[in-house]
């Protein structure tokens, strides 16, 4: 009966500790989509704008822009108190992208940490964002 029980508690216990596997495409695209929605509702950001971010259009006066980033890191949780949360960022990394992408991204991570992020809580966050696409716009994805 122990060795039962015994088993039987090792086994939810390696269950338990089975690290988390990486979002599919889909899921990631659906999270995406929705955080999108939610950001640009608040921010009233035209999409045009949104989608400039994905082609390396990052104009300087936009601050409705500026803020949706902001509005996307707290919604991920990565942007708290007015600072850029990077251990936060490296922790997203690791639950929504495969190991492969995932080393990738956190090298633009390791590059944009180094630098100094100042102004209001919407410019820090899209300098952020800025740097990310300029690092390694290849590799470049915001909701």
């Amino acid at each position: 009966m122990h060795a039962k029980l015994l088993f039987v508690a090792m086994l939810f216990a390696l269950v338990a500790w089975k690290p988390a596997e990486s979002l599919s495409q889909e899921q990631m695209d659906k999270m995406a989509r929705n955080m999108r929605k939610s950001c640009m509702q608040k921010i009233d950001v035209l999409e045009d704008k949104v989608e400039g971010l994905r082609r390396g259009e990052f104009p300087s006066d936009d601050e409705n822009l500026k803020c949706y980033t902001t509005c996307i890191m707290k919604t991920l949780r990565t942007f708290k108190n007015g600072e850029i949360d990077f251990g936060m960022v490296i922790k997203q990394i690791d639950l929504t992208m495969p190991p492969e992408s995932a080393s990738l991204v956190k090298e633009v991570v390791n590059t944009c940490q180094k630098l100094e992020y100042t102004g209001d809580d919407c410019n820090k966050t899209y300098e952020l964002i800025k740097c990310y696409y300029f690092t390694n716009p290849g590799i470049f994805f915001f909701p």
